[in-house]
């Protein structure tokens, strides 16, 4: 287990790792956004450059190396933060990550998908509709994954665009503007962290008047959470509350 209790800055009461596409330009800046200014963000980036099967697949294959170098700055937890890498291979793909993470580091660990997960029940949120970049294949592998965890896709929307570079370059209007109806849901999940799902959620909720949950918060929401810094009932404001 990594000491956390020295070496530690007065004014930083928690550091949090987490584990990033390398090709994301999304996620650290909605880390900013996300975290206590008592709270400090580290990552380490994962090789994948486009959303095909062959990189989603390998991209844990990174993880022992990179989680353990983030050991190394005393991080309370650590998050992998990619959704659809996390529950590629379907259920149970997301605990075998988090294995891998805490055998490498001696860290507290979770996943982006594993956190929505949590995050969703928090909110007994049963029924949601999916906004995401995905081509279909990958929005399938979400429904299926979200179904076997007893969440319902009432209906999927959002761009299909397989290079997160396209991806990051959708502004939150653009991915709000992909609900026009959320029909039955009890709420929406915007899924993807190189995607401007966060800021797209605080226009939804005031938008539909639903619980909006999306990948970077969730992410955050766990990271702060394994570190006893978040409670656990995701947020309904989202990031603006995790930043208190």
């Amino acid at each position: 287990m990594a000491d956390t209790s020295t070496h530690r800055d007065p004014e930083w009461t928690h550091r949090l790792g987490f584990l990033v596409p390398s090709v994301n330009t999304v996620i650290e800046r909605d880390l900013r956004l996300s975290l206590p200014a008592t709270v400090s963000a580290h990552v380490a980036r994962m090789s994948i450059t486009r959303d095909t099967p062959e990189q989603l697949a390998a991209l844990a294959d990174t993880v022992p190396e990179a989680a353990r170098m983030l050991s190394h700055a005393a991080v309370d937890s650590i998050v992998f933060a990619c959704t659809s890498g996390s529950l590629y291979h379907g259920l149970g793909y997301d605990a075998e990550i988090t294995e891998r993470i805490t055998a490498a580091s001696g860290v507290p660990a979770s996943t982006t998908s594993s956190a929505v997960v949590a995050a969703l029940r928090s909110l007994d949120l049963a029924r949601v509709v999916l906004v995401t970049p995905y081509e279909p294949w990958l929005d399938e592998l979400v429904v299926a994954f979200l179904g076997a965890h007893g969440i319902e896709v009432t209906a999927t929307a959002g761009p299909a665009l397989p290079d997160p570079l396209d991806t990051a370059s959708v502004p939150p209007e653009g991915i709000a503007a992909a609900v026009t109806d959320p029909g039955a849901a009890d709420g929406i999940f915007i899924s993807c962290t190189a995607f401007r799902g966060l800021e797209a959620a605080r226009i939804l909720r005031e938008r539909f008047g639903l619980p909006v949950v999306s990948s970077n918060e969730a992410t955050c929401w766990e990271g702060l959470r394994l570190a006893g810094r978040a409670p656990d009932t995701f947020p309904l404001k989202g990031y603006a509350e995790l930043a208190r």
